[in-house]
């Protein structure tokens, strides 16, 4: 039980992150303006395009909307192919999966935490302390691995989408609509913060951990010299 819901408790830990940004507007725009975005795109046309992909992942609405250039003097708009659409359907897809699994392991650590908790309320310091410990450790190892590996980002990167996206349909032309509005630095600033983010939740589980532990030591000493 320890065990499962040590898993449940890092799985939780590492798409939380993920889940809490995916639909924040504030963060994609804070990125665009960091990767130039605004400069080649209508500030206002991107903020609305923003919202219909959300409203897209959230299988509630279509990407039919296009995209007037910064500049005005260029009448022509960008609009999503339907190579990138495609594309699109396949990261939705992906997206929905990762939110059913955060949704199920949040639900599962929290009925095992109730239970490890209620079961046996004398030792259930003694329970806890581990799987916070556990899952912060699972998650920081991932994330040394993944942040070695992201020296190398476009490396990583394409081995993402062949793993993901077996299918291929991930490759654009550098003016598209898709790259221009998320172009190969976006992915890594977001992979980053996700990362750091990510890891400050394993650094305050761990320190959770280890703060039960040495409560339910103190509880055991006191109930020893009472006794």
């Amino acid at each position: 039980m320890i065990a499962f819901a040590s898993i449940f408790l890092a799985i939780v830990i590492f798409f939380g992150p993920l889940a809490m940004h995916i639909f924040n507007i504030g963060f994609y725009n804070k990125l665009y303006t960091e990767n130039n975005v605004f400069e080649d795109l209508d500030e206002n046309d991107v903020g609305k395009i923003t919202l219909d992909i959300f409203d897209f992942f959230k299988y509630d609405g279509n990407l039919k909307g296009s995209v007037r250039y910064a500049d005005a003097s260029m009448s022509s708009v960008k609009s999503f192919t339907a190579n990138e659409i495609g594309h699109m359907e396949d990261v939705r897809e992906l997206l929905k999966n990762i939110l059913i699994l955060f949704i199920i392991s949040m639900a599962g650590f929290l009925i095992l935490f109730i239970i490890l908790i209620f079961t046996d309320k004398k030792n259930s310091l003694r329970k806890m302390g581990p799987v916070f410990l556990w899952a912060s450790t699972i998650v920081l190892v991932l994330f040394l691995a993944l942040y070695i590996m992201s020296l190398n980002f476009s490396y990583l990167f394409e081995k993402f989408h062949t793993v993901f996206f077996p299918q291929g349909n991930y490759m654009f032309s550098a003016d598209s609509l898709l790259l221009t509005l998320f172009p190969f630095r976006f992915f890594y600033q977001y992979f980053l913060r996700l990362i750091i983010c990510s890891s400050i939740g394993a650094a305050v589980s761990a320190i959770i951990g280890i703060v039960f532990i040495i409560i339910q030591k103190k509880q055991e000493r006191r109930y020893g010299i009472e006794k």
